[in-house]
This record gives C-alpha cells, sequence and structure tokens, in this order.
C-alpha cells in the first residue's frame, strides 16, 4: 500500500532542518572571525617567505600595524641574500616594463644566435630587448663600442642563514636593515640615509637613478631622477688611431685620450691597464660630454649587481670568472667563443649581459675615503677637474673614515671601523651584502675589504687572478697609482 506523507510532519522536520542550518552557518562565521584575528595577530609579527629556485621569488611582509624595534647594537649576517627588483617610472610608481633605453645618437644592437653576433636593429624592433627573458638591451655607437642599458628600478633584500636559502633571517627595504628574530618580531640595526627613497611598498630606489642634490650626493644618486644608465658592456681598452693597443707599461697606459688615443668597450682584446685614478676618471669624464660620461660610481656598479642577481638577470647564480691572465675583455680572443662558450661571465648568463665584472682586471669606481693619505693628491689629482679636486660632485662618492684612519698605516681595524660608518649607505653593494668588511663574507663569498689607510680608493670585481672571492659583490682599496691589474669602465646617460 502506499504511503502518503503528513504535512505537519514535513513542516516540522523543514523547520528543524532549517535552524540546524541557521546554527551551523552562524558557527562558521564566528570560526572564521576568530580564525581572522588569530592570522592577523600573526601577521603582526611574521613575514611569510616562499622562494623556489630559478623561479621568481614572493616576499610578503605584512604592512599593516607592524612593530619594529629600534637596537643599533643588535647585528646578523648579511653574507647569504636574495634581491627582488621591480621596475618604476621617473614617479617612483611600479610599472609592468622598464622604461625604454634612452639612444640619443646609439644604434641598437641585438644577438644573432643563428651567427653568435651582434647585428643592428632598430628601437621598434620587439625581439630586441627582453628583460623578463633576461635579454638585456645592448647598443653600439660610432666607434663600435658596446653598452648595456640599465633601467630604473627599485629593489629590496631577503637574508638567509646559509647558501641552501632555507631560513630567513632579516630584510632590507625602505624602512631599514631588519634583523627577524625566533619569535617573529623584527628588530631594525640600521635606518637609511636621509635622502634614500622608496616606493609605496617600502622597496628602496636604487640610488644610482635618484636625484640626489639634498644630500650633496652622498647617496650615489644624480642631479635628476634618471630612467637608465648606459655602461660600458666590457672593460675599456685603448686605441691608437683606431688600432688596439697593449697598455704593458705606465708610459704606454698612464696617460689621457686625445686624438688619436680613444677609450673603447670591445670584446676579445686587453683591456687598458697600467693607469692611474686620475686618467681613469678625466677619460671616461671627456668620453662623451653630450652623454655626461664619467668613471662609473659604485651606486652604478651596485645597481648593475642587484639587477643581474634577481630575477632579470642570474637569479641568484654566481658569475664565472673571467681568468684569462692577458686580461682579454670578455674572456677570449674570439668574438663568437665569447658568446657561444663565455655567457657565463655575463650579468645575464648569456651575450646581452655586462661582462668583465668578475675576474678579468680589478675596476677602479669614482669612490674613496679622504683620510689624508697623500697619494689621494698624488695618484687622483687635486685641481678642480680631478678625482679628488672638486669635494661635491656627482660623478664620485666620498666615504666616511675614522678619525684614527690617517692615511699613514695599513690596520685590519681601520677597515672594519670604516666600514661600520656606512650602514646606513643603501644601493651600493656594501654593507647590504656583506658583514665585516675585512674578510671573504659578501654574498658568493667575494672579498670584502673596505678602503683605509695608504688603499683609499675603491676598486671592484676582483682580477683574473682571484680564483675565490672574485665577483659582482667584491671590493678591495687601491692607492690610486697605476698598475697591471687595474682597470675601469664608463658610464653615461
Amino acid at each position: 500500500m502506499e504511503q502518503k506523507n503528513n504535512p505537519a510532519k514535513i513542516i516540522i522536520v523543514t523547520a528543524v532542518i532549517i535552524i540546524i542550518f541557521v546554527f551551523i552557518v552562524i558557527g562558521i562565521i564566528i570560526a572564521v572571525n576568530s580564525g581572522n584575528k588569530t592570522q592577523d595577530e600573526i601577521l603582526e609579527n611574521m613575514v611569510q617567505n616562499v622562494v623556489e629556485d630559478e623561479k621568481e621569488e614572493n616576499t610578503i611582509i605584512d604592512e599593516e600595524n607592524l612593530t619594529i624595534i629600534d637596537d643599533e647594537t643588535a647585528d646578523f649576517s648579511r653574507r647569504y641574500g636574495r634581491i627582488e627588483v621591480i621596475w618604476i617610472d621617473e614617479n617612483n610608481n611600479e610599472i609592468d616594463s622598464p622604461l625604454a633605453p634612452n639612444l640619443n645618437g646609439l644604434t641598437p644592437v641585438k644577438f644573432d644566435s643563428g651567427n653568435a653576433k651582434f647585428v643592428q636593429t632598430t628601437e621598434q624592433d620587439t625581439s630586441w630587448y627582453n628583460y623578463d627573458l633576461g635579454l638585456w638591451a645592448n647598443a653600439i655607437n660610432s666607434d663600435n663600442s658596446y653598452f648595456v642599458w640599465i633601467p630604473r628600478f627599485a629593489y629590496r633584500i631577503t637574508y638567509y642563514s646559509n647558501s641552501q636559502y632555507t631560513k630567513v633571517i632579516g630584510y632590507c627595504d625602505g624602512r631599514g636593515i631588519m634583523k627577524l628574530n625566533n619569535d617573529g618580531t623584527l628588530t631594525r640595526i640600521s635606518r637609511n640615509n636621509t635622502g634614500i627613497r622608496e616606493t609605496s611598498n617600502h622597496y628602496i630606489v636604487a640610488t644610482a637613478f635618484s636625484k640626489d642634490t639634498a644630500s650633496g650626493y652622498r647617496n650615489g644618486g644624480w642631479d635628476t631622477d634618471l630612467p637608465g644608465f648606459w655602461t660600458s658592456k666590457y672593460e675599456m681598452s685603448m686605441e691608437t688611431n683606431g688600432v688596439h693597443t697593449e697598455t704593458a707599461n705606465s708610459s704606454i697606459g698612464n696617460v689621457q685620450t686625445s686624438d688619436t688615443i680613444k677609450a673603447v668597450s670591445k670584446p676579445a682584446v686587453s683591456s687598458w691597464r697600467n693607469i692611474n685614478i686620475r686618467n681613469c676618471y678625466l677619460n671616461c669624464f671627456n668620453y662623451d660630454r653630450n652623454r655626461d660620461s664619467h668613471l662609473m660610481k659604485n651606486s652604478e656598479w651596485g645597481a648593475i649587481a642587484y639587477l643581474s642577481y634577481s630575477k632579470f638577470g642570474r637569479n641568484g647564480r654566481t658569475i664565472t670568472t673571467n681568468s684569462n691572465e692577458k686580461y682579454i675583455t670578455g674572456g677570449s680572443t674570439s668574438e663568437q667563443s665569447i658568446y657561444i662558450s663565455n655567457g657565463n661571465q655575463s650579468t645575464t648568463g648569456n651575450p646581452t649581459g655586462v661582462y668583465d665584472l668578475a675576474g678579468g682586471a680589478w675596476e677602479y669606481i669614482a669612490a674613496y675615503i679622504d683620510n689624508g693619505y697623500y697619494g689621494l693628491a698624488d695618484n687622483g689629482g687635486n685641481s678642480e677637474e680631478d678625482i679628488y679636486g672638486s669635494r661635491n660632485s656627482k660623478y664620485k662618492t666620498i666615504y666616511p673614515n675614522e678619525p684614527n684612519d690617517d692615511g699613514d698605516d695599513y690596520e685590519e681595524e681601520y677597515s672594519i671601523n670604516n666600514f661600520a660608518l656606512i650602514y646606513r649607505y643603501r644601493g651600493d653593494a656594501l654593507f647590504e651584502t656583506s658583514d665585516s668588511g675585512f674578510g671573504n663574507d659578501a654574498f658568493d663569498n667575494c672579498t670584502a675589504y673596505f678602503i683605509q689607510g695608504d688603499i683609499p680608493y675603491l676598486i671592484r670585481g676582483g682580477d683574473y687572478n682571484s680564483i675565490v672571492g672574485a665577483g659582482l659583490f667584491s671590493y678591495n682599496g687601491y692607492s690610486g697609482a697605476s698598475n697591471s691589474s687595474e682597470s675601469f669602465r664608463v658610464v653615461f646617460i
């Protein structure tokens, strides 16, 4: 017999189901709110990091109600780190693609992989460059010197406890250098120099691109905001009447450019050495006055190093040292071999990057301490146009030194103490990327000996013989005299 439904019973059952459903929804809402409260409390003191090898790093730092404790007596190792880069416009707004290269008379070139050489192209060519793929923009000038475009960017650094990058221990961003404590709190060991600028999400505007007149160019900036700069692709070489000249000694190398002697940036030739810091500075300044050419500043070296270490370059992989004992640019006398076999010596791991930043020759940088060492003037010159002449110049950086370092002696403590005085500098790949200023304790185990005593001029990169310690983050000091292992590099805007 068919059983009929009882309407009253159906109504009662439906009502019970509705009531149960309402209680379940209320319970879920309470649980979610409670869970959110717990998560908010955690986010106040914790930083979540997701780092995948060979992939984009995503570092999330909670911005709301974050309590940072200031303690400049605290410290932690800055020997291992990852660098994140974002593109920004000249108003420091984040953008999806880098600002376009400023050619201004240069001819764009792109790498032809089929023939293993660079060929001329146009700026409308969509295959000219692609920084997302690690293909940087290259160009040549009228004498066929090569240059690479470094676009305007902002960055931040995440520090790790070891080279496996498994445990986060600190950060460097627009708020300073901060230690991540075991309980999830942050201790700021160093604020940034006045004049260091940041984006809305606390990335640091790389100082090489930033207007810096208010600080007297202390931070390595410029007299206006820059969309980017051009760096010579190779260490500079000498040509006499258009023919390569081997600078075998100071009588040949320690000279200034002229109508017959030119500085060029070309592959597969020996770099210009046996030249003092004064002539390096003047030769770069006079290279192209229409483009404000100059000897590379330390902030510019830092910008190249940070971009190379980011996902737009080698993504944390070490640059192979140019170990050619004859200081051959690109590491080989065969241009094709440079592009086919020596790509790992460039900042991108491919032919479009900057070469000779690790090994080759040490490179003079437009930076020093003014500690009274007699060689500052003897080797750098003291006329207004010389590197040691003008005190306040956008073309150089003068770092502080401790009072006891009077330039008379070489002492380990001077390097350590002078290094400690630059703890608020940013963008120059010194304090941010090394520990003590006296040892192989920089990123990639690079040599890190800060300027002091009778070696007050900064040199970077290591030379061919630096089997251990050469690299993007390597630095040392020198007297400024001409030497067979020091070269230089031109930068312009």
